[in-house]
């Protein structure tokens, strides 16, 4: 999350300028990356949380690589996504408060020391 928001604070700032837009901007910027690389792991690991063993006695998956070789095989790359929306509401909006939050601290820590 943090360095997806400092390069684009730093890329938007010449649009932008110095303020709150850029800072929100940015924030979106990261939260969205935050959701968009997190999900096909999140996803992954529910599977492997809910698997059951088979008739056989055996496992579906044997760790993280073969669940996503597994899934995309039979499901598709695009499936690694599913329930995006959603993901993004609970993971977006906290890193984009998280991270307006931390720059609004560090402005008034560091603003008071000048």
């Amino acid at each position: 999350m943090l360095a997806p928001y400092e390069e684009a604070k730093q890329r938007l700032k010449p649009i932008f300028g110095e303020g709150y837009l850029t800072y929100i901007s940015s924030s979106f910027i990261a939260g969205f990356l935050a959701a968009f690389l997190g999900l096909p792991f999140d996803n992954s690991k529910t599977k492997i949380q809910k698997m059951k063993a088979g008739p056989d006695g055996k496992m579906p998956y044997k760790g993280i690589v073969d669940c996503f070789v597994k899934s995309v095989r039979k499901e598709g790359l695009s499936r690694l996504w599913v329930g995006f929306p959603i993901f993004y509401v609970r993971v977006g909006t906290h890193a984009m408060l998280i991270l307006l939050v931390t720059d609004a601290l560090k402005h008034l820590i560091l603003g008071a020391k000048k």
